[in-house]
C-alpha cells in the first residue's frame, strides 16, 4: 500500500517498482490510470493487513490536509496491484465485515430456527400465530392434524374462519366476539375452555385455549400466538364422572328412601310385635285358665267325678290346646310373611277338581247340602299358588260354616272376568256388626257378636296377606242376623318363576 508521492517515486525508479510488482509495468499502468472504483478482493487477508497499516499511519502521522485523506492507495495481493482511495477502502472494509459478521450470524440464526421448529413440532397442543388480519403465520403439525388440515395450506388463511366460525349449537361466531383477537386488541392474554374448534370435515371437539398477543422489538402488537388442546377425553371422563356421581347420589337418595322405609316397616313391626304379644297373652289367658281349671277339677274332684265328667274336662283340654296351637300356627305364619320368607310358587292347574276336592274335605265335617258349589265352566286352567289358595279358600269357607248356625246354607261360587278368577261365598249366618267391617282384617279382630263361638281372630288377616302376595282383592259385604259375602279376585295366571 503506497500514497501518491510514493507511487510518482516508484514511477522514476522503473527497476525497483518492476521488481516490487513482480509483473512488467505496461500490464498496470493502463488499469491505474482508468481505476476509479474499488474492486472486491477475494483475499481478503491482504486487505485486513492493509487498513490494519493505514490506521497505524493515521494515528502517528495527521495529514497536513483533508485532501490527503483522497489520495489514491494501491493494494498489492497475490494476483496483482489494485488501485482505490481510502473511502472507497474503508467502504470495502465495512461491507467485508457485515460479511463477516453475517457468516458468523447466519448459522446461529438457522440453527435457532430449526430448533424452535424441532419443538413445535414436538409440542403435542397446537400451536399457531396469527398477524393482525387473523391470517395464520405459522402452524405445528399437531394443529394441523387436529383441524383435519395440511400446515403449509393453512398459512396465510384466516383462522377464525377455518376453526372457529361457529358456537357448539353451529349458530355464528362472530369474530368481533372471539377472544383470540381480543387479544392483539388489547394486548391482553384470553384463556377459554368452554368452546369447540371445527374441523375441515364439518365436525367439531372441545377445546380449551390460550391466545397471548406478540409484540415487536419496540413492543408494538404485531399478531397473537395460540395454543389449543383437544379435551374431548377430559369432557367425556368429566361426564363419566358427573353421570356416576348423579347415579352415586341417587342411589343414596334411593337407598335413604327404601333405610327409612325399613326403620317404619320395622316400627311398624315392634309395635305389631308388642300389640302381637299383648294379644297374645290375652288370647291364651283364657285357654290356658280353662286348661288349668280343668286340670285342678280333675285333681280335686277326679274320685267323685264319672267317667263321662272325666271325659268332658279331657276334651275340654283337648279343644283349648288344639286352639292355642292354631294360634301359634297362624302367628308364625304372619311373622313369616312379614319377614317375606313366604312367595307365591305359581303352577298351572284345572280349578274345577281343586275347589271339589276342597269341598269335599269340608263337607266331610258337615252335613253335605249345607254347603253348595257353583261353576259354569268345566275345565279352568289357572296359574296360582296351590298352597295359599288352599289356605285361602279354607278359612272362609270354616268361618262362613262356623258363623252359620244349621241350617243356613253356604254358596261357594267360581266366575271368570277377563283376566281374573273370582271366588264369592256367601253364608246365612250371623253377620258381621257395621262398626266392626273397617277392622276385619286386623290381627286378632272379632265381631263383638260373636259370643262364645270358638276362633283366633288370625284367619281373615292371614287371608288378606295371602290375596295381597298373589296381587289380588279381597271385599266383604254383611248384613247383621242374614249373612256375609266374601269376594276374592285373583289374577288368572301368575308368572312362573325360573
Amino acid at each position: 500500500m503506497v500514497s501518491q508521492q510514493r507511487l510518482n517515486q516508484w514511477r522514476s525508479q522503473r527497476d525497483l517498482w518492476r521488481n516490487a510488482l513482480q509483473r512488467p509495468l505496461a500490464q498496470h499502468v493502463a488499469w491505474w490510470q482508468a481505476a476509479s472504483q474499488y474492486v472486491q478482493i477475494e483475499d481478503w487477508l491482504p486487505l485486513q493487513d492493509a487498513i490494519d497499516r493505514l490506521l497505524e499511519e493515521q494515528v502517528e502521522e495527521e495529514p497536513a490536509d483533508a485532501s490527503n485523506l483522497s489520495e489514491p492507495i494501491v493494494i498489492i495481493t497475490a494476483t496483482g496491484a489494485k488501485l482505490c482511495d481510502r473511502n472507497h477502502l474503508f467502504a470495502a472494509y465495512t461491507r467485508l465485515i457485515r460479511a463477516q459478521q453475517k457468516a458468523l450470524v447466519e448459522p446461529a440464526i438457522e440453527t435457532l430456527r430449526r430448533q424452535q421448529q424441532l419443538i413445535l413440532d414436538a409440542i403435542g397442543d397446537g400451536v399457531y400465530g396469527v398477524d393482525l388480519q387473523g391470517n395464520a403465520t405459522f402452524i405445528n403439525p399437531a394443529a394441523a392434524q387436529m383441524i383435519g388440515w395440511e400446515p403449509q395450506a393453512l398459512i396465510g388463511k384466516s383462522m377464525h374462519q377455518v376453526l372457529h366460525h361457529s358456537r357448539p349449537d353451529h349458530s355464528p361466531y362472530p369474530r368481533e366476539a372471539c377472544p383470540i383477537y381480543a387479544a392483539f386488541q388489547d394486548g391482553i392474554i384470553h384463556r377459554v375452555s368452554e368452546e369447540v374448534f371445527w374441523r375441515k370435515d364439518g365436525s367439531c371437539f372441545p377445546v380449551e385455549y390460550i391466545s397471548t398477543p406478540m409484540r415487536d422489538e419496540q413492543g408494538k402488537l404485531v399478531g397473537a400466538v395460540v395454543a389449543f388442546r383437544d379435551i374431548t377425553q377430559r369432557k367425556w371422563a368429566e361426564a363419566i364422572l358427573q353421570r356416576t356421581n348423579e347415579e352415586l347420589e341417587q342411589r343414596v337418595r334411593d337407598r335413604t328412601i327404601e333405610l327409612q322405609q325399613a326403620n317404619e316397616q320395622l316400627k311398624e313391626l315392634s309395635e305389631l310385635r308388642s300389640r302381637v304379644v299383648t294379644m297374645v297373652c290375652h288370647e291364651f289367658r283364657n285357654p290356658l285358665n280353662n286348661i288349668l281349671l280343668s286340670v285342678s277339677s280333675l285333681e280335686r274332684y277326679g274320685a267323685q267325678l264319672t267317667p263321662e265328667q272325666k271325659g268332658h274336662y279331657l276334651l275340654g283340654i283337648q279343644d283349648n290346646v288344639e286352639r292355642m296351637t292354631q294360634m301359634i300356627d297362624a302367628i308364625l305364619i304372619i311373622g313369616r310373611v312379614e319377614a317375606k320368607r313366604i312367595e307365591p310358587q305359581p303352577s298351572q292347574f284345572d280349578l274345577i277338581p281343586f275347589c271339589r276336592d276342597l269341598m269335599a274335605e269340608i263337607a266331610g265335617e258337615i252335613q253335605h247340602p249345607r254347603l253348595q258349589f257353583t261353576c259354569r265352566f268345566k275345565r279352568l286352567l289357572v296359574t296360582l299358588d296351590q298352597c295359599l289358595l288352599r289356605s285361602i279358600l279354607t278359612n272362609i269357607l270354616t268361618n262362613a260354616i262356623r258363623y252359620t248356625p244349621a241350617p243356613g246354607k253356604i254358596q261357594f261360587k267360581v266366575l271368570k272376568q277377563h283376566h281374573q278368577i273370582v271366588f264369592q261365598i256367601t253364608d246365612q249366618g250371623i253377620g258381621i256388626p257395621p262398626e266392626d267391617l273397617p277392622y276385619l282384617f286386623e290381627p286378632f279382630q272379632r265381631g263383638r257378636n260373636v259370643s262364645n263361638i270358638a276362633g283366633t281372630g288370625l284367619g281373615l288377616n292371614i287371608v288378606k296377606r295371602f290375596v295381597d302376595l298373589h296381587g289380588g282383592q279381597i271385599n266383604v259385604s254383611s248384613q247383621l242376623g242374614q249373612g256375609t259375602t266374601f269376594q276374592v279376585s285373583l289374577p288368572l295366571h301368575l308368572p312362573v318363576c325360573g
